[in-house]
């Protein structure tokens, strides 16, 4: 089984109605999916390979749902800068062996960085230029051959974490339009 706390982020329309039907979607789609946490209108949950689920779903539930988003995750980190540039970096660079392919990176949530023993509360644009920095790759933002995409969760309602999923455009599946 993976080693982070989970691999697979799905979003849904806000309510317990929603959620119940969402989670016997998933249920229903996937044998091995376990539920780790769940918030407002988010499911954190763990499979063997969130990829292949995300797939799955996505072939299995396609009429009325209300779910929105299924983001699989490739790793989970801290909130900080400094940690993610590198394994964002090291990610793109084992699944992309092109040079020349484009990158985006999008940013739902907020990042920090720590400089002598501070932390500091980055601006959406200064955090993408900071873990940009470390890649060299072209960037491209309106049709990128890969997505960085970084969502800060909070698990248990406690802990603060940052998941990272580096992916080509489609294998973030919406079901909304514009999310």
């Amino acid at each position: 089984m993976p080693k982070d706390p989970f691999n697979l982020i799905i979003t849904h329309y806000p309510g317990y109605d929603n959620f119940v039907v969402t989670r016997e979607q998933l249920f229903d789609a996937i044998d091995d999916l376990r539920i780790i946490d769940s918030s407002q209108s988010i499911i954190l949950a763990l499979v063997e390979n969130p990829y292949e689920a995300a797939r799955i779903i996505s072939e299995k539930i396609t009429g009325d749902t209300p779910i929105l988003r299924i983001i699989p995750v490739d790793a989970v980190l801290d909130v900080y800068v400094d940690r993610i540039a590198p394994v964002a970096r090291d990610i793109l660079y084992r699944k992309s062996k092109d040079e020349n392919e484009t990158f985006k990176i999008k940013i739902d949530g907020r990042l920090y960085k720590r400089e002598d023993g501070e932390i500091t509360r980055l601006h959406t644009n200064e955090a993408i230029d900071y873990i940009a920095s470390y890649i060299d790759r072209p960037v491209n933002l309106s049709e990128p051959d890969w997505i960085i995409y970084i969502k800060t969760i909070r698990l248990y309602r406690v802990t603060e974490l940052a998941s990272l999923t580096v992916c080509h455009p489609n294998e973030i599946i919406s079901y909304a339009k514009g999310a």
